[in-house]
């Protein structure tokens, strides 16, 4: 007890020193969360509008990777045959197609689909405003998109040789790059020019359905198929994402780590310089040095929790706060990484502990009582 008491007194004795610290650590904390908090939503929307899709299995064409940076043409024909399948509920058919167009002399891209507004129609994940599904002429356009292009209800989009009207905004279908929108499927036959054919079957399992016998068996009904599961099909069209994103912010998290392990280290370290003879009469008393380590230890363990509490809560009010204004800044908080980043904020708290403590080693008790 009279360990924690001293370290107490020395960390609170300096209420602008013991600030100083506190904040320090608390942007260090606010900079790991946020930015991993980041990386999380681009990846939960990357594959956000995938996952909202009722289905269990993605069947694409052989050699097809994924949605954006591949082809895949199947015949439409094919969903019978993968309907009579024991353990099939249902099937449908997807078809859509990356397109350049150009807003203001900029290009831009857009992910469009097929929506034929049946009740099992592959629409927007939310429609925001506006009406749905489109009518002949018209456009639904993720928010995201048209915020950033200035597009309103109403405006026209010149894609290929077709014009379209924006009829509706929806959310969750957005990808960073590029965005989901949707156009009736007489508009969608007549640009996408793929008679008979379909670019992927969404394939529903019946409940308690095991889904790699199924995938074999439609894997053996078409040489030319390939089958994924939702959350494969999920995840390897979210690669890019995090093949682009990932490293920048593992670089940024590492500098917030030092920043945090400095700004602790250096602070408790001039308060120990501070306080050298009070530790060089607890020495000349008798005190250890494992004791007197402990103390500054503890010093800086406190400070980090202070840290780590007041920036996690300045993250998630920040993450609330921008994200109404900004719709691009897309966090996702998850209990885990909370978890190994109060880790991390310990972990600075004793590499930071190392600084001010090989200063105390080298304090001579003598020096306290020379005038």
């Amino acid at each position: 007890m009279p360990t924690l008491l001293i370290a107490l007194r020395n960390l609170f004795g300096e209420r602008s020193r013991f600030v100083i610290t506190v904040t320090g650590v608390t942007f260090s904390v606010v900079l790991i969360i946020i930015l991993q908090a980041l990386y999380q939503g681009w990846s939960f929307k990357t594959g956000q509008y995938i996952r909202a899709q009722d289905a269990d299995l993605w069947v694409a064409q052989a050699g097809s990777r994924d949605m954006f940076h591949s082809i895949s043409l199947l015949p439409a024909s094919a969903a019978s045959a993968i309907a009579s399948l024991d353990g099939v509920a249902k099937v449908r058919p997807f078809v859509g197609k990356r397109v350049g167009l150009h807003i203001d002399d900029k290009d831009r891209v857009l992910y469009l689909v097929r929506d034929d507004g049946s009740s099992d129609r592959t629409g927007p994940v939310r429609l925001e405003q506006g009406g749905s599904p489109p009518r002949p002429g018209e456009i639904i356009v993720d928010r995201i998109f048209a915020n950033n292009n200035g597009l309103v209800i109403g405006d026209s989009l010149e894609i290929g040789n077709q014009r379209f009207t924006i009829a509706g905004l929806a959310s969750g279908g957005d990808l960073v790059t590029l965005s989901f929108a949707f156009i009736n499927a007489e508009d969608a036959d007549r640009m996408f020019q793929l008679p008979n054919l379909v670019n992927y079957f969404l394939v529903k399992l019946k409940p308690a359905t095991d889904q790699p016998p199924i995938a074999g068996s439609i894997t053996s009904l078409f040489d030319n198929a390939t089958v994924f599961p939702k959350d494969e099909f999920v995840s390897i069209n979210g690669e890019f994402i995090r093949e682009s994103f990932l490293p920048i912010i593992f670089v940024l998290v590492l500098i917030g780590v030092a920043v945090g392990i400095v700004v602790i280290g250096l602070t408790i370290f001039t308060s120990t310089i501070d306080k050298s003879r009070e530790f060089g009469v607890l020495k000349a008393i008798g005190a250890s040095g494992t004791h007197l380590n402990r103390i500054v230890a503890i010093q800086s363990l406190v400070a980090s929790l202070f840290g780590y509490t007041a920036g996690t809560i300045v993250a998630i009010l920040l993450g609330l706060v921008v994200g109404r204004y900004v719709p691009e800044f897309v966090v996702l908080f998850r209990p885990i990484d909370f978890a190994w980043i109060f880790a991390v904020a310990v972990a600075m708290a004793l590499l930071a502990a190392l600084i001010p403590i090989r200063r105390i080693a080298s304090i001579n008790p003598a020096d306290v009582f020379k005038a």
